[in-house]
Formats: structure tokens, C-alpha cells, sequence
């Protein structure tokens, strides 16, 4: 979780990121950034695959890695998140999917 997860704003960037990704696995996740409200749900089982309600990661860093994560504690969670209630059940929606994916179960 954010072991190894790296900004990158242009190509030599991207290049020593993936470097830094592959460290640490065979495979990496490359995702365009955004600006928006972090919302995250756990999955949990294999053949029968669960969710947490959907939490909301409150931060006062503008790049959410590890340090940030889990040495300098510089966030808070919200949860449930206070969002609709549609939201939830996308984002466990999405969550389950993406997880299925990317082979977890």
C-alpha cells in the first residue's frame, strides 16, 4: 500500500518511478493524476469477495505517498465517507471489480 508509489510530471520522471516501482514487483500501475476527494474501500476474500464501506482519505500534503501514509501520519480518515449513498455502492461497485482484475480472486 503506496510502497513504491512515485509522482512523475514528465518522461524522465516517469522513467526513474517506474524504476523505484520495480523494486519492489514484477508489475507496476502507471495512472494519470488528478485533483479530486480520495475515496477508498477495502476488499476482502476470494470466492466470495466483500467490501468495507467506502472511507475518505483527508490529507494536508499534496502528494499522498508512503511517508506521508504511514510515517509522518499526515492524514485522517473519514468513514464512513460522507457521500451519496450511490457513491457508496459504485465505489464497492468499482472496488470489487478491480480487484477481480487484477487477479485477487
Amino acid at each position: 500500500s503506496s510502497v513504491g508509489i512515485t509522482k512523475a510530471e514528465n518522461r524522465e520522471e516517469l522513467q526513474n518511478a517506474l524504476a523505484t516501482a520495480y523494486q519492489y514487483d514484477s508489475r507496476a500501475i502507471v495512472e494519470q493524476g488528478i485533483e479530486a476527494r480520495e475515496i477508498e474501500v477495502a476488499v476482502l476474500g476470494n470466492e466470495d469477495v466483500r467490501t468495507t464501506l467506502p472511507g475518505e482519505v483527508v490529507k494536508d500534503v499534496a502528494f499522498y505517498d508512503y511517508d506521508a501514509k504511514y510515517i509522518n501520519n499526515r492524514i485522517e480518515m473519514q468513514i464512513p465517507a460522507e457521500v451519496p449513498e450511490e457513491v457508496h455502492q459504485k465505489a464497492q461497485e468499482y472496488a470489487k471489480l478491480a480487484y477481480t482484475m487484477l487477479g485477487g480472486s
